[in-house]
Protein backbone atom coordinates (compact mmCIF):
# COMPACT_ATOMS: atom_id res chain seq x y z
CA UNK A 1 0.00 0.00 0.00
CA UNK A 2 2.90 2.38 0.73
CA UNK A 3 4.03 1.90 -2.87
CA UNK A 4 0.63 3.19 -4.06
CA UNK A 5 0.78 6.23 -1.79
CA UNK A 6 4.30 7.13 -2.86
CA UNK A 7 3.35 6.77 -6.52
CA UNK A 8 0.34 9.08 -6.12
CA UNK A 9 2.62 11.73 -4.65
CA UNK A 10 4.59 11.94 -7.88
CA UNK A 11 3.84 15.09 -9.83
CA UNK A 12 0.72 14.94 -12.05
CA UNK A 13 0.13 11.23 -11.35
CA UNK A 14 -3.00 11.64 -9.20
CA UNK A 15 -4.57 14.14 -11.61
CA UNK A 16 -3.97 11.97 -14.66
CA UNK A 17 -5.16 8.83 -12.89
CA UNK A 18 -8.42 10.22 -11.57
CA UNK A 19 -9.27 12.48 -14.51
CA UNK A 20 -8.98 9.60 -16.98
CA UNK A 21 -11.24 7.47 -14.79
CA UNK A 22 -13.86 10.24 -14.78
CA UNK A 23 -13.55 10.75 -18.55
CA UNK A 24 -13.91 7.01 -19.16
CA UNK A 25 -16.79 6.62 -16.70
CA UNK A 26 -19.40 6.76 -19.52
CA UNK A 27 -18.03 3.40 -20.70
CA UNK A 28 -19.73 1.81 -17.69
CA UNK A 29 -22.99 3.62 -18.37
CA UNK A 30 -23.60 3.69 -22.10
CA UNK A 31 -24.28 0.02 -22.80
CA UNK A 32 -27.19 -0.10 -20.37
CA UNK A 33 -28.29 3.49 -21.08
CA UNK A 34 -28.48 2.89 -24.84
CA UNK A 35 -30.14 -0.49 -24.33
CA UNK A 36 -32.92 0.94 -22.14
CA UNK A 37 -33.39 4.09 -24.24
CA UNK A 38 -33.57 2.34 -27.62
CA UNK A 39 -35.78 -0.47 -26.31
CA UNK A 40 -38.26 2.05 -24.90
CA UNK A 41 -38.13 4.13 -28.10
CA UNK A 42 -38.66 1.28 -30.58
CA UNK A 43 -40.33 -1.24 -28.28
CA UNK A 44 -37.93 -4.06 -29.14
CA UNK A 45 -34.56 -5.37 -28.05
CA UNK A 46 -33.49 -6.13 -31.62
CA UNK A 47 -33.12 -2.43 -32.40
CA UNK A 48 -31.24 -1.96 -29.13
CA UNK A 49 -28.91 -4.81 -30.03
CA UNK A 50 -28.16 -3.33 -33.44
CA UNK A 51 -27.47 0.04 -31.83
CA UNK A 52 -25.03 -1.43 -29.33
CA UNK A 53 -23.35 -3.38 -32.12
CA UNK A 54 -22.93 -0.20 -34.21
CA UNK A 55 -21.45 1.63 -31.22
CA UNK A 56 -19.12 -1.31 -30.48
CA UNK A 57 -17.92 -1.57 -34.08
CA UNK A 58 -17.08 2.12 -34.04
CA UNK A 59 -15.14 1.69 -30.80
CA UNK A 60 -13.30 -1.32 -32.19
CA UNK A 61 -12.08 0.69 -35.17
CA UNK A 62 -11.24 3.69 -32.99
CA UNK A 63 -8.85 1.73 -30.74
CA UNK A 64 -5.76 1.31 -32.93
CA UNK A 65 -6.73 4.19 -35.23
CA UNK A 66 -6.95 6.63 -32.32
CA UNK A 67 -3.63 5.45 -30.97
CA UNK A 68 -2.05 6.01 -34.35
CA UNK A 69 -3.51 9.51 -34.66
CA UNK A 70 -2.11 10.48 -31.25
CA UNK A 71 1.43 10.10 -32.55
CA UNK A 72 0.68 11.84 -35.83
CA UNK A 73 -1.22 14.93 -34.67
CA UNK A 74 -0.48 15.20 -30.94
CA UNK A 75 -2.62 14.17 -28.01
CA UNK A 76 -4.59 17.36 -27.45
CA UNK A 77 -5.27 17.76 -31.16
CA UNK A 78 -6.90 14.31 -31.22
CA UNK A 79 -8.50 14.11 -27.79
CA UNK A 80 -10.28 17.48 -27.94
CA UNK A 81 -12.23 17.07 -31.22
CA UNK A 82 -13.08 13.43 -30.56
CA UNK A 83 -14.39 14.35 -27.11
CA UNK A 84 -16.57 17.12 -28.51
CA UNK A 85 -17.95 15.06 -31.41
CA UNK A 86 -18.65 12.05 -29.19
CA UNK A 87 -20.45 14.19 -26.59
CA UNK A 88 -22.46 15.94 -29.32
CA UNK A 89 -23.41 12.58 -30.85
CA UNK A 90 -24.59 11.21 -27.50
CA UNK A 91 -26.59 14.37 -26.93
CA UNK A 92 -28.23 14.01 -30.34
CA UNK A 93 -29.16 10.39 -29.59
CA UNK A 94 -30.72 11.45 -26.30
CA UNK A 95 -32.63 14.53 -27.46
CA UNK A 96 -33.79 13.54 -30.94
CA UNK A 97 -35.91 10.67 -32.24
CA UNK A 98 -34.15 9.53 -35.43
CA UNK A 99 -35.22 6.56 -37.51
CA UNK A 100 -33.31 3.34 -36.87
CA UNK A 101 -30.85 3.77 -39.80
CA UNK A 102 -29.95 7.27 -38.63
CA UNK A 103 -29.72 6.06 -35.04
CA UNK A 104 -27.28 3.33 -36.10
CA UNK A 105 -25.21 5.92 -37.96
CA UNK A 106 -25.13 8.16 -34.88
CA UNK A 107 -24.19 5.20 -32.66
CA UNK A 108 -21.37 4.21 -35.01
CA UNK A 109 -20.08 7.80 -35.06
CA UNK A 110 -20.30 7.97 -31.28
CA UNK A 111 -18.24 4.79 -30.91
CA UNK A 112 -15.75 5.88 -33.56
CA UNK A 113 -15.11 9.20 -31.77
CA UNK A 114 -14.75 7.88 -28.22
CA UNK A 115 -11.56 9.75 -27.17
CA UNK A 116 -8.49 7.45 -27.12
CA UNK A 117 -7.80 8.25 -23.48
CA UNK A 118 -6.58 4.78 -22.38
CA UNK A 119 -3.72 4.60 -24.92
CA UNK A 120 -2.89 8.25 -24.25
CA UNK A 121 -2.61 7.95 -20.49
CA UNK A 122 -0.78 4.61 -20.58
CA UNK A 123 1.71 6.10 -23.00
CA UNK A 124 2.32 9.02 -20.63
CA UNK A 125 2.69 6.94 -17.45
CA UNK A 126 6.29 5.83 -18.20
CA UNK A 127 7.25 9.50 -18.58
CA UNK A 128 6.12 10.23 -15.00
CA UNK A 129 7.42 7.28 -12.99
CA UNK A 130 9.59 4.20 -13.54
CA UNK A 131 10.37 0.79 -12.11
CA UNK A 132 8.24 -0.53 -9.23
CA UNK A 133 6.29 2.71 -9.06
CA UNK A 134 5.26 2.35 -12.68
CA UNK A 135 4.15 -1.21 -11.93
CA UNK A 136 2.12 0.14 -8.98
CA UNK A 137 0.63 2.82 -11.24
CA UNK A 138 -0.49 0.26 -13.83
CA UNK A 139 -2.05 -1.76 -10.99
CA UNK A 140 -3.91 1.28 -9.69
CA UNK A 141 -5.10 2.11 -13.20
CA UNK A 142 -6.44 -1.42 -13.67
CA UNK A 143 -8.03 -1.46 -10.21
CA UNK A 144 -9.77 1.89 -10.64
CA UNK A 145 -11.32 0.61 -13.87
CA UNK A 146 -13.53 -1.55 -11.68
CA UNK A 147 -15.14 1.58 -10.20
CA UNK A 148 -16.41 2.30 -13.70
CA UNK A 149 -18.04 -1.13 -13.94
CA UNK A 150 -19.36 -1.16 -10.37
CA UNK A 151 -20.84 2.32 -10.11
CA UNK A 152 -21.55 2.96 -13.81
CA UNK A 153 -24.44 0.50 -14.28
CA UNK A 154 -25.89 1.43 -10.88
CA UNK A 155 -25.77 5.15 -11.73
CA UNK A 156 -27.37 4.48 -15.11
CA UNK A 157 -30.33 2.56 -13.75
CA UNK A 158 -30.80 5.07 -10.93
CA UNK A 159 -30.85 8.06 -13.30
CA UNK A 160 -33.14 6.20 -15.70
CA UNK A 161 -35.57 5.43 -12.86
CA UNK A 162 -35.54 8.91 -11.28
CA UNK A 163 -35.33 10.91 -14.51
CA UNK A 164 -35.37 8.97 -17.80
CA UNK A 165 -33.10 6.82 -19.98
CA UNK A 166 -32.38 9.97 -21.99
CA UNK A 167 -31.05 11.49 -18.78
CA UNK A 168 -28.57 8.62 -18.41
CA UNK A 169 -27.15 9.30 -21.87
CA UNK A 170 -26.96 13.05 -21.22
CA UNK A 171 -25.20 12.38 -17.91
CA UNK A 172 -22.66 10.23 -19.78
CA UNK A 173 -22.00 13.07 -22.22
CA UNK A 174 -21.57 15.54 -19.35
CA UNK A 175 -19.11 13.29 -17.52
CA UNK A 176 -17.16 12.82 -20.74
CA UNK A 177 -16.79 16.59 -21.13
CA UNK A 178 -15.93 17.26 -17.48
CA UNK A 179 -13.44 14.40 -17.17
CA UNK A 180 -12.09 14.97 -20.66
CA UNK A 181 -11.35 18.65 -20.08
CA UNK A 182 -9.70 17.85 -16.75
CA UNK A 183 -7.55 15.21 -18.41
CA UNK A 184 -6.70 17.12 -21.60
CA UNK A 185 -5.64 20.27 -19.72
CA UNK A 186 -3.19 18.30 -17.58
CA UNK A 187 0.34 19.57 -18.41
CA UNK A 188 1.82 16.18 -19.41
CA UNK A 189 -0.84 15.79 -22.12
CA UNK A 190 0.44 18.98 -23.70
CA UNK A 191 4.16 18.39 -23.19
CA UNK A 192 4.67 14.69 -23.91
CA UNK A 193 5.20 14.11 -27.61
CA UNK A 194 4.74 10.67 -29.13
CA UNK A 195 7.12 10.26 -32.08
CA UNK A 196 5.49 9.30 -35.36
CA UNK A 197 5.97 5.60 -35.98
CA UNK A 198 7.98 4.82 -39.11
CA UNK A 199 5.99 1.62 -39.57
CA UNK A 200 2.62 1.08 -41.21
CA UNK A 201 -0.46 0.73 -39.08
CA UNK A 202 -0.82 -2.80 -37.75
CA UNK A 203 2.89 -3.64 -37.95
CA UNK A 204 3.12 -3.38 -34.16
CA UNK A 205 1.24 -6.69 -34.04
CA UNK A 206 4.42 -8.32 -35.33
CA UNK A 207 5.92 -7.69 -31.90
CA UNK A 208 5.55 -11.09 -30.17
CA UNK A 209 4.62 -9.65 -26.78
CA UNK A 210 1.97 -7.34 -28.28
CA UNK A 211 0.41 -10.18 -30.27
CA UNK A 212 0.43 -12.46 -27.21
CA UNK A 213 -1.25 -9.83 -25.07
CA UNK A 214 -3.84 -9.08 -27.77
CA UNK A 215 -4.77 -12.76 -28.11
CA UNK A 216 -4.77 -13.24 -24.31
CA UNK A 217 -6.96 -10.17 -23.86
CA UNK A 218 -9.44 -11.41 -26.45
CA UNK A 219 -9.79 -14.76 -24.66
CA UNK A 220 -9.65 -13.57 -21.05
CA UNK A 221 -12.11 -10.70 -21.49
CA UNK A 222 -14.26 -13.05 -23.55
CA UNK A 223 -14.45 -15.32 -20.53
CA UNK A 224 -15.59 -12.51 -18.24
CA UNK A 225 -18.14 -11.41 -20.85
CA UNK A 226 -19.65 -14.91 -20.92
CA UNK A 227 -19.69 -14.95 -17.11
CA UNK A 228 -21.79 -11.77 -17.15
CA UNK A 229 -24.26 -13.31 -19.60
CA UNK A 230 -24.45 -16.48 -17.52
CA UNK A 231 -25.25 -14.50 -14.38
CA UNK A 232 -28.13 -12.72 -16.11
CA UNK A 233 -29.44 -16.06 -17.40
CA UNK A 234 -29.11 -17.64 -13.96
CA UNK A 235 -31.04 -15.02 -11.99
CA UNK A 236 -33.03 -13.06 -14.61
CA UNK A 237 -32.28 -9.51 -15.72
CA UNK A 238 -34.70 -7.99 -13.18
CA UNK A 239 -33.20 -9.78 -10.16
CA UNK A 240 -30.99 -7.70 -7.83
CA UNK A 241 -28.83 -10.80 -7.37
CA UNK A 242 -27.33 -10.19 -10.82
CA UNK A 243 -25.88 -6.90 -9.63
CA UNK A 244 -24.74 -8.47 -6.37
CA UNK A 245 -22.87 -11.33 -8.05
CA UNK A 246 -21.28 -9.14 -10.73
CA UNK A 247 -20.48 -6.49 -8.14
CA UNK A 248 -18.68 -9.03 -5.97
CA UNK A 249 -16.70 -10.08 -9.02
CA UNK A 250 -15.62 -6.46 -9.45
CA UNK A 251 -14.76 -6.24 -5.75
CA UNK A 252 -12.59 -9.32 -6.24
CA UNK A 253 -10.81 -7.46 -9.03
CA UNK A 254 -10.12 -4.52 -6.73
CA UNK A 255 -8.73 -6.84 -4.06
CA UNK A 256 -6.61 -8.65 -6.64
CA UNK A 257 -5.29 -5.36 -7.99
CA UNK A 258 -4.25 -4.13 -4.55
CA UNK A 259 -2.53 -7.41 -3.70
CA UNK A 260 -0.74 -7.80 -7.03
CA UNK A 261 0.47 -4.19 -7.13
CA UNK A 262 3.57 -5.06 -5.11
CA UNK A 263 4.20 -8.53 -6.59
CA UNK A 264 7.03 -9.03 -9.10
CA UNK A 265 6.05 -9.66 -12.71
CA UNK A 266 7.79 -12.81 -13.90
CA UNK A 267 7.66 -14.66 -17.20
CA UNK A 268 5.12 -16.99 -15.64
CA UNK A 269 2.92 -14.20 -14.21
CA UNK A 270 0.53 -14.16 -17.18
CA UNK A 271 -0.17 -17.88 -16.81
CA UNK A 272 -0.43 -17.57 -13.01
CA UNK A 273 -2.97 -14.76 -13.14
CA UNK A 274 -5.09 -16.46 -15.79
CA UNK A 275 -4.92 -19.68 -13.74
CA UNK A 276 -6.68 -17.83 -10.91
CA UNK A 277 -9.45 -16.93 -13.37
CA UNK A 278 -9.67 -20.57 -14.46
CA UNK A 279 -10.13 -21.68 -10.85
CA UNK A 280 -12.86 -19.09 -10.25
CA UNK A 281 -14.69 -19.79 -13.51
CA UNK A 282 -14.66 -23.58 -13.03
CA UNK A 283 -15.84 -23.08 -9.44
CA UNK A 284 -18.70 -20.90 -10.70
CA UNK A 285 -19.68 -23.67 -13.11
CA UNK A 286 -19.70 -26.21 -10.28
CA UNK A 287 -21.75 -23.87 -8.05
CA UNK A 288 -24.15 -22.74 -10.79
CA UNK A 289 -27.16 -24.24 -9.01
CA UNK A 290 -26.25 -22.83 -5.58
CA UNK A 291 -27.29 -19.18 -5.53
CA UNK A 292 -25.84 -18.70 -2.05
CA UNK A 293 -22.31 -19.79 -3.03
CA UNK A 294 -22.09 -18.85 -6.72
CA UNK A 295 -20.57 -15.49 -5.81
CA UNK A 296 -17.42 -17.23 -4.55
CA UNK A 297 -16.54 -18.34 -8.08
CA UNK A 298 -17.22 -14.86 -9.46
CA UNK A 299 -15.11 -13.25 -6.72
CA UNK A 300 -12.12 -15.51 -7.45
CA UNK A 301 -12.46 -15.11 -11.22
CA UNK A 302 -12.71 -11.34 -10.73
CA UNK A 303 -9.59 -11.34 -8.54
CA UNK A 304 -7.55 -12.08 -11.67
CA UNK A 305 -9.03 -9.22 -13.72
CA UNK A 306 -7.12 -6.13 -12.51
CA UNK A 307 -3.82 -8.05 -12.16
CA UNK A 308 -4.25 -9.29 -15.74
CA UNK A 309 -4.84 -5.74 -17.04
CA UNK A 310 -1.85 -4.42 -15.10
CA UNK A 311 0.43 -7.11 -16.52
CA UNK A 312 -0.66 -6.65 -20.14
CA UNK A 313 -0.17 -2.88 -19.92
CA UNK A 314 3.25 -3.20 -18.24
CA UNK A 315 4.45 -5.81 -20.74
CA UNK A 316 3.53 -3.59 -23.68
CA UNK A 317 5.16 -0.56 -22.06
CA UNK A 318 8.40 -2.47 -21.55
CA UNK A 319 8.74 -4.11 -24.96
CA UNK A 320 7.64 -1.73 -27.74
CA UNK A 321 9.11 1.48 -29.00
CA UNK A 322 7.62 4.68 -27.61
CA UNK A 323 6.24 5.64 -31.02
CA UNK A 324 4.25 2.38 -31.13
CA UNK A 325 2.87 2.30 -27.58
CA UNK A 326 -0.36 4.22 -28.24
CA UNK A 327 -1.29 2.02 -31.21
CA UNK A 328 -0.39 -1.13 -29.24
CA UNK A 329 -2.70 -0.10 -26.40
CA UNK A 330 -5.38 0.64 -28.98
CA UNK A 331 -5.13 -2.92 -30.30
CA UNK A 332 -5.44 -4.24 -26.74
CA UNK A 333 -8.66 -2.27 -26.29
CA UNK A 334 -10.06 -3.53 -29.56
CA UNK A 335 -9.23 -7.14 -28.67
CA UNK A 336 -11.10 -6.74 -25.39
CA UNK A 337 -14.16 -5.28 -27.10
CA UNK A 338 -14.25 -8.01 -29.76
CA UNK A 339 -13.64 -10.70 -27.15
CA UNK A 340 -16.50 -9.51 -24.99
CA UNK A 341 -18.84 -9.20 -27.99
CA UNK A 342 -17.92 -12.58 -29.45
CA UNK A 343 -18.21 -14.46 -26.19
CA UNK A 344 -21.52 -12.77 -25.34
CA UNK A 345 -22.92 -13.81 -28.73
CA UNK A 346 -21.72 -17.40 -28.35
CA UNK A 347 -22.91 -17.49 -24.74
CA UNK A 348 -26.33 -16.29 -25.87
CA UNK A 349 -26.67 -19.24 -28.23
CA UNK A 350 -25.43 -21.62 -25.53
CA UNK A 351 -27.84 -20.15 -22.97
CA UNK A 352 -30.77 -20.66 -25.34
CA UNK A 353 -29.71 -24.30 -25.70
CA UNK A 354 -28.69 -25.17 -22.13
CA UNK A 355 -29.57 -22.26 -19.86
CA UNK A 356 -27.05 -20.52 -17.61
CA UNK A 357 -24.86 -23.63 -17.55
CA UNK A 358 -24.34 -23.26 -21.30
CA UNK A 359 -23.12 -19.69 -20.87
CA UNK A 360 -20.81 -20.80 -18.07
CA UNK A 361 -19.32 -23.53 -20.28
CA UNK A 362 -18.49 -20.86 -22.86
CA UNK A 363 -16.72 -18.86 -20.14
CA UNK A 364 -14.72 -21.93 -19.13
CA UNK A 365 -13.75 -22.63 -22.75
CA UNK A 366 -12.49 -19.07 -23.27
CA UNK A 367 -10.48 -18.87 -20.06
CA UNK A 368 -8.94 -22.34 -20.49
CA UNK A 369 -7.91 -21.33 -24.02
CA UNK A 370 -6.33 -18.18 -22.55
CA UNK A 371 -4.38 -20.30 -20.05
CA UNK A 372 -3.15 -22.66 -22.77
CA UNK A 373 -1.91 -19.66 -24.77
CA UNK A 374 -0.20 -18.16 -21.71
CA UNK A 375 1.57 -21.44 -20.85
CA UNK A 376 2.68 -22.10 -24.43
CA UNK A 377 4.33 -18.67 -24.89
CA UNK A 378 6.19 -18.31 -21.58
CA UNK A 379 9.60 -18.28 -23.29
CA UNK A 380 8.63 -15.22 -25.36
CA UNK A 381 7.37 -13.19 -22.39
CA UNK A 382 9.55 -10.61 -20.64
CA UNK A 383 10.78 -10.93 -17.07
CA UNK A 384 9.82 -7.58 -15.57
CA UNK A 385 11.14 -8.10 -12.04
CA UNK A 386 14.11 -5.76 -12.45
CA UNK A 387 12.81 -3.85 -15.47
CA UNK A 388 12.10 -0.12 -15.31
CA UNK A 389 9.15 -0.67 -17.71
CA UNK A 390 10.31 2.16 -19.94
CA UNK A 391 9.50 1.82 -23.68
CA UNK A 392 12.31 0.85 -26.02
CA UNK A 393 14.14 3.86 -27.44
CA UNK A 394 13.51 4.82 -31.05
CA UNK A 395 17.17 4.24 -31.90
CA UNK A 396 19.78 1.97 -30.39
CA UNK A 397 23.57 2.33 -30.35
CA UNK A 398 25.40 -0.01 -32.69
CA UNK A 399 28.82 -1.48 -32.22
CA UNK A 400 31.22 -0.86 -35.09
CA UNK A 401 33.88 -3.55 -35.25
CA UNK A 402 37.50 -2.48 -35.41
Amino acid sequence: MRQFVETLRERFVARLLFSQVLARFPAGMLSIALLIHVEQTFGEYTAAGFTLAAFGIGQGIAGPLGGRLLSRFGMRNVLTPTMLVCAATLTAIALTSPSLPWLLALAFLGGLTVPPIPPAVRTVYPKLVAGRRLQALFSMDATLQEIIWIIGPLATTTIAALWSPRGSILASAALLIIGGVWFITSPPIGTVRIPRSPRRMGMVLREPVVLIMVVSSFLAIGSWGALDAAAVARFGHESPLVGVVLGLGAVGSVVGGVISGSLPMRRTSLATRIAVAVIGTVLALVLIDDAALLWIGYFIAGAACAPFFALTNAAVAATVRFSDTAEAYGWLGTAMLIGAAASSAIAGVAIDADGARGGMLVAVAFVVAALLVAVSVIRWLPDLRDHDLQPRPETMPIVIPD
